[in-house]
């Protein structure tokens, strides 16, 4: 499976999973081929990309490091706490430790392989899938603190809650392009009016109340809403920027097309050695999640082409891949190897959208046979 655009060019490809609406009920499944019917009603419901089945490595399917069941949980609650927050102003506590309960349960079961965060985004819902993925990735970033469970639930609360002063700017957070100078100065608001609103909360640890209003403090200062440095910064607050700044830049969003991972990590790191983020928390991403999730599509050095079919323990930018032409861009066998993406040594020349179009042809051949 990979993933890939959402335009006219993907109509005839078959779906590589299902795809779900936001009640978790089914809207296409796993196999489907796509017309141009299914196109519009995926563009209208604000999907920018779309996973599609590949003939070269069907097996090549990203897991997920939390089950579909506790993700949708986990999205819904989003939904309905944020929602109450902007009616009441009141946040149901209990309903999001249950949540991060779940996804604690989920990530214990899979302890060092490097693993995927498997979200396909409609823009509708950016808001509520960004929470639940920054909750995923401080939690996995977090380990140099050694929390102990009730440490590590208050700080997936505060993750999860990170961007709750934005009900109030709805309009901006929603709107399609690019903002104003002063319509981000607005927004920029978000952090202090989330952490008033948490820390009102009595179900709340203030710790998590900091998360919300630290995550976009930068270690050198140069970041809102104070400019603190340092350790002026709490910890807590560090790791759900690191967590926050990869999923912002691995998404779909109004005011951009998503980066991938393999160059999120890069962008991450530049910050890290540029004194912005944490260098421990960014060194625990790039170890525990995946640079090539399963399905992406690599020209090695070698000239041949490869598609990634699993990860390995020996971080996250050193996937198993599935060798599928060889260097003149003949059919291969499939043979199987462990490659290192990161580094002057890497064995891996780019990440590719799409199978060369010769390849395509072969391929397109051989289903015709």
């Amino acid at each position: 499976m990979r993933i890939a655009p959402l335009t006219e060019r993907v109509v005839g490809e078959r779906l590589g999973h299902a795809i779900h609406d936001r009640r978790g009920r089914v809207l296409l499944a796993a196999g489907v081929t796509l017309t141009p019917r299914f196109v519009s009603i995926l563009s209208r419901r604000g999907y920018l990309s779309v996973p599609l089945h590949d003939p070269l490595a069907p097996d090549a399917v990203p897991v997920d490091v939390i089950r579909d069941e506790v993700r949708q949980n986990a999205t819904a609650a989003m939904r309905n706490v944020l929602r109450e927050a902007g009616q009441a102003g009141k946040v149901a506590t209990g309903a999001l430790q249950r949540v991060v309960d779940e996804i604690l349960a989920d990530m214990a079961g899979n302890p060092d392989l490097a693993y995927n965060v498997t979200c396909l985004r409609s823009l509708r819902e950016y808001t509520f899938f960004h929470s639940v993925n920054v909750c995923v990735y401080t939690l996995t970033v977090a380990a140099p603190l050694a929390l102990g469970r009730d440490q590590l639930r208050d700080l997936g609360v505060g993750a999860l809650l990170h961007d709750i002063g934005k009900i109030y700017y709805l309009d901006l957070v929603n709107r399609r392009g690019t903002l104003t100078p002063d319509e981000q100065a607005v927004i920029q608001q978000h952090t202090q009016d989330g952490y008033d609103l948490l820390r009102r909360q009595a179900g709340i640890n203030l710790l998590s109340a900091h998360v919300a209003y630290q995550h976009h403090e930068r270690l050198d200062g140069s970041g809102y809403p104070r400019g603190r440095r340092g350790e002026q910064v709490h910890p807590w607050a560090q790791a759900a920027a690191v967590a926050d700044v990869y999923d912002t830049i691995t998404a779909d969003r109004t005011y951009g097309k998503a980066v991938p991972p393999h160059a999120a990590m890069a962008e991450v790191w530049r910050q890290a050695e540029a004194g912005q983020l944490n260098r421990q928390f960014v060194r625990q991403l790039m170890l525990r999640v995946a640079a090539y999730p399963e399905g992406t599509i690599l020209a090695l050095e070698s000239g041949e082409i490869a598609v990634v079919v699993g990860q390995s323990r020996l971080g996250g930018d050193r996937p198993r891949v599935r060798v599928v032409a060889d260097d003149r861009l003949g059919l291969a066998p499939g043979e199987e190897r462990t490659v290192d993406g990161g580094g002057p040594e890497s064995t891996v020349r780019r990440v590719l959208a799409d199978y060369p179009p010769r390849l395509r042809r072969q391929m397109r051949e051989l289903a015709v046979r």
